[in-house]
């Protein structure tokens, strides 16, 4: 294998790799919204970070759990997908969040990832491009009315 074969560490399901692995194929742009993104689930959240895979779809991704036990089976709160040419911020939602959710002020971004979660999508994962800064305030924003929501705030 040449070096130009190389798998990127986001792809490579058999390594582990570390977070400054996934950071590093990311453009300086959405390495910065990467940053961000870790620092408010992470930091402000108080949520614990580890990484999972996610298959072909998403690959390694940095997942945050409200519980430092969490098991294979147990969903995230959110993820990062680190996926150099898109960077991506999902979550599983489940349907009784939904249905209390005000969507008529939200932004249309916002309001077509949640459509991901919901009928007729056989999905409960949300999905979110993140390009620009007020583009991960609004999804940050919902992120945190959802952890409200499961903390029962």
């Amino acid at each position: 294998m040449s070096m130009t074969d190389k798998r990127s560490p986001w792809q490579d399901e058999l390594n582990v790799p570390s977070i400054d692995d996934l950071r590093m194929d990311l453009p300086v742009p959405a390495a910065e919204l990467f940053d961000a993104t870790r620092d408010f689930l992470h930091t402000q959240c108080k949520l614990i970070e580890g990484l999972r895979w996610y298959g072909d779809c998403w690959f390694w991704t940095v997942a945050y759990f409200l519980e430092n036990e969490a098991t294979e089976q147990d969903n995230p709160v959110a993820i990062i997908v680190p996926a150099p040419d898109n960077l991506q911020i999902a979550s599983p939602l489940d349907q009784e969040f939904l249905s209390q959710l005000n969507t008529r002020r939200m932004k249309r971004t916002i309001r077509d990832g949640l459509e991901l979660a919901s009928e007729p999508y056989s999905t409960c994962w949300a999905v979110w491009p993140v390009a620009a800064r007020n583009m991960l305030d609004d999804v940050t924003s919902l992120l945190q009315q959802r952890l409200n929501w499961l903390q029962g705030a």
